[in-house]
């Protein structure tokens, strides 16, 4: 046992790593009140585990910690996503005020657990491996959504826990469901067992998938399951919302591939369903981004339509369609993150959430306009930007899974979203600024805008090397 359990800690350290950084880092704010402290404590396991993730081999799958966990190639992109989220999100927590002093120690050890639960998520090889993993994410998510000491705040996270719960639960129920038809929760076994499932069982199987389904959507904000989204987004912390933003969905959809490739009989009937869901979420999402005055609640909901986009990648089936997941998750990372830098450095300077904060912006801060432009247009998917890469792949995935529904859908919405991103270009670039003083942008904010300004350019003009390496293991490996 003890043979296993170190080969299991060898595969993996970054965990490890990340977990005592979490634990270390809270325990540094309750009792030193130094955030500086902290935040170094936090960068330090943070390096630590990015070195022992490069460090450590990854063969085609191990199965590690007695089969509960899976480290592979998918996997490891996943990994590799979220301790970028993680890495970008303590810039942007560093560069900003909204998180007290006195709870900032606190706040980074949730931050590193989130991280950790988000790796898990991407590695379960077991349902409750895969359940406990969400519940690490989740409630490390509620108590960062109220960190603000605001009733806003403390309401969204209250209705954040309660569609929390509430997901949770009806996700146990089909766990349930699926262990009394199939006696196991492992995925080896489950893959093997539901393959010559028929009849009355193939019925029950459908219902439990459904239900566990329910789950995994609350968790990416697919519609229907999305109504906490734009309220929680708006009460976080620009950061925490910023991390929400990303981490969750990009786990969230790597755990639900793994469980439509388990369940895979269920898939005919599930297909239909999904289609629909996936054009309701992008629609949803579009439409009810055009009229929003709040650019944290725009970009909520921008979050929702994203969210229908990738669906395209799980949907296809195929080689092409993982690929195009995984290449188009990470512009996300990059787009996504990188705009809500920008809200970060408007919202230190002006104290406003308003789309109209963003006014005349081109003229306080050129640099930043220009970057904010760019991310707001690599969302809406134009070239030569990174966004436009994924979105091109997602397209051609669905054609080739002959699926020209989704693919005419992505393109009608990608056009409604091109209006409300323009919106805000034409707001920096044509309109006289509010307050003509200029604005400036605290050095940790700047980092994170160089470098996510930086991704969405080059990996746009010069994708070659990241395709090379998805076409080289990563998304075929999970078929």
């Amino acid at each position: 046992m003890n043979v296993v359990l170190w080969d299991s800690l060898s595969a993996w350290w970054p965990e490890v790593l990340l977990s005592l950084g979490g634990l270390t880092v809270m325990l540094i704010g309750v009792w030193f009140k130094r955030p500086r402290s902290a935040m170094t404590a936090a960068w330090a396991f943070l390096l630590a585990a990015a070195a022992a993730l490069w460090l450590s081999p990854v063969p085609p799958a191990t199965g590690v910690f007695f089969g509960l966990i899976v480290c592979d190639p998918f996997s490891l992109a996943f990994r590799w996503l979220a301790l970028g989220a993680v890495a970008l999100t303590l810039l942007l927590i560093g560069g900003g005020r909204e998180i007290a002093p006195d709870v900032r120690g606190e706040g980074l050890g949730l931050l590193l657990l989130i991280g950790v639960g988000l790796m898990l998520m991407a590695e379960a090889n077991h349902l409750l491996m895969a359940y406990v993993a969400m519940e690490l994410v989740s409630l490390s998510s509620y108590l960062l959504v109220g960190f603000l000491r605001e009733p806003r705040s403390a309401e969204a996270a209250l209705k954040y826990l309660l569609f929390g719960a509430l997901s949770s639960g009806i996700m146990l129920f089909g766990m349930s469901l699926l262990f009394g038809l199939m006696g196991t929760l492992e995925f080896p076994a489950l893959r093997a067992m539901v393959t010559g499932i028929s009849g009355p069982m193939q019925g029950a199987l459908l219902v439990a998938t459904a239900l566990m389904l329910a789950g995994l959507a609350f968790k990416i904000s697919m519609v229907p399951f999305h109504m906490w989204t734009p309220d929680a987004y708006e009460g976080a912390p620009v950061a925490v919302t910023a991390l929400l933003s990303v981490g969750p969905k990009a786990a969230g959809l790597a755990l639900l591939a793994r469980l439509v490739e388990v369940l895979h009989p269920a898939w005919p009937a599930l297909e239909p369903l999904l289609v629909i869901l996936a054009v309701a979420t992008m629609t949803l999402g579009n439409l009810a981004a055009l009229t929003q005055t709040n650019v944290k609640r725009l970009l909520a909901y921008s979050t929702i339509a994203q969210v229908g986009y990738l669906l395209i990648g799980l949907i296809a089936q195929s080689v092409l369609g993982r690929e195009a997941l995984l290449l188009y998750l990470a512009a996300y990372l990059f787009m996504n993150l990188g705009a809500f830098a920008c809200v970060a450095a408007v919202v230190e300077a002006t104290g406003s959430e308003s789309v109209e904060a963003f006014r005349g912006l081109a003229r306080r801060a050129p640099v930043l306009a220009f970057a904010a432009a760019m991310f707001l247009l690599s969302l809406a998917g134009l070239p030569p930007l990174f966004g436009f890469v994924g979105k091109l792949l997602l397209f051609r995935a669905a054609l080739e899974a002959h699926l020209p529904v989704l693919a005419v859908a992505a393109a009608v919405n990608s056009a409604i979203a091109l209006y409300y991103y323009v919106n805000l270009v034409r707001l920096m670039y044509f309109n006289p600024p509010a307050e003509p003083t200029p604005l400036r942008v605290a050095p940790a904010l700047g980092l994170a805008l160089g470098l996510c300004a930086a991704a969405t350019l080059l990996l746009g003009l010069f994708p070659g090397s990241l395709l090379a390496m998805l076409r080289t293991g990563i998304a075929s490996n999970l078929l």
